[in-house]
């Protein structure tokens, strides 16, 4: 089986990475196949250097941030746009 090395630049940091995948499975992931079904063999981080090129210490900034996005968004229901509205409201 011939392996081929994949080399990426993050897009942040401008960090080189390498991975080293199947020709075949490469050909697979080219060819339209979902990055998960085309390497299995892989990481899930090394699966998104892949896809983003972004590189491990990069993933973690971006992906393991402390926002906390299920919490309510702050609303003035007086003035402004109501994103559950979709809408300005009215009392402008």
């Amino acid at each position: 089986m011939k392996k081929i090395t994949i080399e990426t630049r993050c897009p942040f940091c401008g960090a080189i990475n390498h991975v080293v995948v199947s020709e075949a499975d490469y050909d697979r992931w080219i060819s339209g196949a979902l990055v998960q079904n085309a390497f299995p063999y892989l990481t899930s981080d090394e699966r998104e250097l892949l896809v983003s090129s972004l590189c491990l210490d990069c993933q973690k900034d971006v992906f393991d941030s402390d926002e906390d996005y299920d919490k309510e968004p702050d609303i003035d229901l007086d003035c402004g746009f109501d994103p559950y509205l979709g809408c300005f409201t009215d009392d402008c």
